[in-house]
C-alpha cells in the first residue's frame, strides 16, 4: 500500500472546496485509456466510490499535522450498503435484515461528533465491528459487535478523536452478512456555503441535518402572473379564465357545521381553511410533542418543541422493563441536545409521561444517568 500524504485543495473538485485539506495516496497515477488523467488517489469522492484528485487541483503539504486530542470537522455520510463477505455474487438479503441510509445519523455539535445507527435486530450474537481508515487501509478499531452496543441494537461512534480523512465502518454477522457505512471527515469549517449542484449529502450536512442520504427537497413551483393576480401552479384553484384568489384576501365564513374561505370577490376557495392543520401547526410551535419511529427491536423518539428537536434512541427491554430509552448524560446534555441543562429534568419528565400515555398505559418510569426504563 502506498504511503499517504496531505494535500490542500486549490480548486473545487468532487465535494472538496478550496482550502480543504485531504489525505491522499502518495502515488501519482499515470494517464491511460481507462484512467484519462493523472493525480492522487482518494477512496471516496463523496458518494462512496473511489476517484482521482488531479494534480492541478491539489497542493501537497510536506509538514506533518500535529496530533490532537479532538478534531472538530464535520462528518458527511457518503454510502450505506449491505453485502455478503464470503460470496460477492449473492444478491439476496441476509435474514438479519439491512441497514438503510435513512437509519444512519451524524450528530454534529461543537463539542460532540457522533455517528449513530441501529443494527437491524438484536445484535448480542453478531460478528465483528471494524473501523478502518479507507485511505491508508489501517484498522483503527476491531472488536466484537457486542462490545460496541448501547443496549441491544444501537452502535454509537464518537468521531471526535479521528482526524480529517476517509473512513469505513463494517459490522457483520456470523453468516457473512455485513453492513458497511462510509463517511468523510472534513477539515474544520468544511463543507461550507451551499454551492451549485451540491450533492444531497453535502447539502444536508451544511444545514447541520443528521440524516445525509435523503433526496433533496423539491423546489416550489415559480409563481405565474395571470393578469388576475398571482397564481402558483398546483397551489391555488383557477376561476374561469385563469382567475386565482389575490394574495392575502381570504376571510372566514363560518357556519355551525361548515368552515369556508372566500376572497373579497366572493369566490369560495376549493381547499378552504384546514382547521386541523392549523391547530397542529400552532400546537407544534408552542407545545412539545413526540414522534415515534421503529426499526426492528428499536428506533427513535423525536421530542419537538418549536425549533428544538431532540432524538432519543429506544429499544424493547426485558423482565419488568417494557422499553429502554437512551438519554445524554448530564455532562453531555447541552452539547447533544442544544438545550440548557436547566431544562433537562423538565424535558425528560415530559418524555416519560407522554411515552406512557401514548405507548404504555399503566406503566411507571425510572430515570438513570444515561437511560430511562419504562416499567410494568
Amino acid at each position: 500500500m502506498e504511503a499517504t500524504i496531505r494535500c490542500k485543495i486549490t480548486r473545487h473538485i468532487h465535494v472538496f472546496q478550496p482550502g480543504n485539506i485531504v489525505e491522499v495516496r502518495r502515488r501519482i497515477l499515470e494517464k491511460s485509456e481507462n484512467q484519462p488523467e493523472s493525480g492522487y488517489f482518494i477512496p471516496d469522492i463523496g458518494d462512496g466510490t473511489p476517484g482521482i484528485i488531479p494534480l492541478d487541483a491539489a497542493e501537497p503539504m510536506n509538514d506533518q499535522a500535529p496530533m490532537e486530542d479532538a478534531y472538530y470537522g464535520q462528518c458527511v455520510l457518503t454510502s450505506v450498503s449491505n453485502f455478503w463477505t464470503d460470496n460477492a455474487e449473492k444478491t439476496d438479503e441476509g435474514r438479519e435484515g439491512s441497514i438503510k441510509p435513512v437509519n444512519v445519523r451524524v450528530v454534529h455539535y461543537p463539542d460532540c461528533q457522533q455517528l449513530v445507527f441501529h443494527m437491524p435486530q438484536y445484535a448480542w450474537d453478531a460478528g465483528t465491528f471494524r473501523l478502518t481508515n479507507a485511505c491508508s487501509q489501517g484498522v483503527i478499531e476491531e472488536r466484537p459487535v457486542r462490545e460496541r452496543l448501547n443496549g441491544g441494537t444501537m452502535i454509537l461512534t464518537n468521531t471526535l478523536p479521528y482526524p480529517p480523512g476517509f473512513y469505513t465502518i463494517e459490522a457483520g454477522w456470523p453468516d457473512g452478512w455485513t453492513h458497511r457505512i462510509q463517511f468523510i471527515k472534513f477539515t474544520e469549517g468544511f463543507p461550507k456555503a451551499p454551492y451549485g449542484k451540491a450533492p444531497a449529502n453535502i447539502f444536508h450536512a451544511i444545514r447541520n441535518e443528521e440524516v445525509h442520504l435523503l433526496p433533496l427537497p423539491e423546489e416550489p413551483p415559480a409563481p405565474e402572473n395571470t393578469g388576475y393576480g398571482t397564481r402558483i401552479p398546483g397551489y391555488l384553484p383557477d376561476r374561469g379564465s385563469g382567475y386565482a384568489s389575490p394574495a392575502c384576501s381570504l376571510h372566514m365564513m363560518y357556519d355551525r357545521d361548515d368552515e369556508r374561505s372566500r376572497d373579497y370577490n366572493g369566490f369560495e376557495t376549493e381547499r378552504g381553511f384546514d382547521v386541523e392543520k392549523f391547530k397542529k401547526e400552532i400546537m407544534s410551535r408552542f407545545f412539545p410533542r413526540l414522534e415515534y419511529t421503529q426499526d426492528g427491536r428499536g428506533g427513535s423518539i423525536y421530542y419537538t418543541e418549536g425549533a428544538i428537536k431532540i432524538q432519543f434512541g429506544w429499544e424493547f427491554g426485558g423482565g419488568n422493563a417494557v422499553v429502554i430509552l437512551f438519554i445524554p448524560e448530564t455532562k453531555y446534555w447541552e452539547a447533544q441536545t442544544g438545550t440548557p441543562l436547566s431544562r433537562r429534568d423538565e424535558i425528560l419528565k415530559f418524555l416519560c409521561e407522554q411515552v406512557i400515555r401514548d405507548q404504555a398505559p399503566g406503566c411507571t418510569y425510572k430515570i438513570y444517568d444515561n437511560s430511562i426504563s419504562i416499567l410494568r
